[in-house]
């Protein structure tokens, strides 16, 4: 199939959906300027990724992870939503049911104007207090060049702080796995209409057909776990798994529609189509 059949099969299946989840990862913020986690052979500055991203390191030289991620923060402040951030947020108004699941700790879904969201790995705009637990944003006054100088943030209760995300060897929140399946599983089975209650007027159309759930898998290796089993799920709740990334995935095997293009460019031509049809 070509690649512009593909782009126009995706429109018919946007137009058509109630129910969206979009799975993203580090490719789509790339297309923004925010550098991928392990771009450049996976280094900074001489130090492997695990060396800056683990609770270990933490411990160990929490300056030198406190200087990594405050040029991550600073690097932020110059880079912009792009049109795969902006087509997902109009996408949530659009959708009957719209969830997307990230495993970006920057804020430009947010920004773009995502509210349905789940942030798997945490935000690197909140911090939490590694004594009392205390989940906040960045403490007022927060200065990169006074981290990058080995001034650490601290807690009112006098604790460090540290990012609030998720590193190597740490656990994922459970609720975010339970809600995703949730989703999921609250899909009426596609050509199967959910049953009525017995005094719910008969639909006029009672053989129409129910939309196929839709899983957008956006700019992901898939190799952290596997996507964490979110192409198994949807196919179990018969949804129509679309991938759009420049390169195959872990997750390819899984999907019904492959557009090896960035996400940006594809929504850029494909958002507009799928929006002219009220």
């Amino acid at each position: 199939m070509e690649s512009h059949e593909k782009e126009a099969l995706l429109v018919r299946w946007l137009q058509e959906a109630t129910r969206v989840l979009a799975f993203c990862g580090a490719g789509v913020s790339a297309e923004s300027g925010v550098p991928t986690f392990r771009g450049a052979g996976g280094l900074w500055e001489g130090h492997r990724i695990e060396d800056v991203a683990t609770p270990e390191a933490f411990e160990r030289d929490p300056v030198t992870v406190w200087r990594f991620y405050a040029e991550r923060l600073e690097k932020l402040e110059t880079v912009h939503p792009n049109p795969a951030h902006l087509a997902l947020a109009e996408m949530e108004g659009r959708c009957r049911e719209f969830l997307l699941v990230t495993q970006n700790v920057d804020d430009l879904h947010e920004r773009a104007g995502s509210r349905k969201l789940i942030k798997l790995h945490g935000s690197i705009k909140e911090v939490r207090c590694t004594a009392c637990g205390r989940i906040g944003p960045l403490p007022a006054g927060f200065s990169f060049e006074a981290v990058k100088g080995g001034e650490m943030p601290r807690c009112g209760c006098g604790g460090l702080l540290r990012p609030n995300v998720v590193w190597f060897g740490e656990y994922l929140d459970p609720e975010h796995f339970q809600r995703l399946e949730g989703f999921f599983r609250s899909c009426p089975l596609p050509d199967h209409p959910t049953p009525q209650h017995p005094n719910t007027p008969t639909p006029q159309h009672p053989n129409t057909p129910t939309p196929h759930p839709i899983l957008l898998i956006i700019g992901t290796s898939g190799l952290v776990s596997g996507g964490y089993g979110v192409t198994w799920l949807a196919k179990r709740y018969g949804a129509k798994v679309v991938e759009i990334n420049p390169e195959a995935s872990a997750l390819s095997l899984d999907v019904d529609l492959a557009l090896r293009m960035p996400a940006g460019e594809v929504m850029r031509r494909v958002w507009p189509l799928v929006k002219a049809v009220v």
